[in-house]
């Protein structure tokens, strides 16, 4: 059967006008919108770069104390070995032996050495900073006979017998082993020298500044590079 074609026109669907006034906010605020989530966008990307700069400097902070509180043991034993220079150089002002012994300053590395390498210590890093310590010794035993030369009046009159006083120098080369042992990470970590810094730049009392550059001395060859 044919197919009769309609004759009525058809009708197009009519669309509500929207007021010019309210296509404009619209358009503004979709505009505004997309200018907060840019922002938004924006502050949360870098956001995590600053958090994680502000993490960074923390733990680099941290590392910093940690590294303090490992070396303070080896400060301390530092300034009891230097406190023991003076009655080293009162007693070979009297006696009349040299500054230098370079057989006992060996024999004091060695045993030193054999005592890291007995305990698991890197003896290398032990022979540097046993070493570092005779040389502060040293700085300070010349600075006063060079002081008593000049003014003899300043010069001792007495002074103990070296054989009291090397037990004790003794003693304190042993817990500095153990102590650097302790240390050793920090000995061979890329921050190592800011962290001697501190130490060298730590007030010990009664120090005199004779006393303070040597250690300076003492602390020189800590460090692995």
């Amino acid at each position: 059967m044919p197919r009769t074609r309609s004759t009525k026109k058809s009708q197009t669907p009519r669309h509500s006008t929207i007021p010019r006034s309210l296509a404009g906010a619209v358009v503004l605020g979709l505009t505004l919108t997309g200018i907060v989530a840019s922002g938004q966008g924006a502050i949360a990307a870098d956001l995590p770069s600053s958090i994680k700069q502000s993490s960074d400097a923390h733990v680099s902070s941290q590392h910093r104390v940690d590294d303090a509180d490992t070396l303070d043991p080896i400060g301390s034993l530092v300034a009891q070995r230097l406190a023991l220079a003076t009655p080293v150089a009162q007693s070979k002002w009297l006696s009349g032996k040299p500054i230098t012994d370079p057989v006992r300053e060996q024999a004091v590395v060695d045993e030193a050495v054999a005592l890291a390498t007995k305990d698991g210590v890197d003896p290398d890093l032990v022979a540097r900073v046993v070493r570092a310590q005779i040389s502060a010794s040293k700085v300070v035993q010349n600075g006063l006979f060079t002081e008593w030369k000049h003014n003899t009046q300043t010069a001792p009159t007495e002074a103990p017998d070296l054989a009291t006083i090397r037990p004790q120098l003794d003693s304190i080369d042993t817990a500095l082993v153990t102590a650097i042992g302790d240390a050793s990470a920090v000995a061979n970590d890329a921050r190592c020298s800011h962290a001697v810094d501190s130490e060298r730049d730590r007030t010990y009392p009664g120090m005199d500044s004779l006393e303070r550059k040597a250690v300076r001395v003492a602390w020189a060859s800590f460090c692995a590079s």
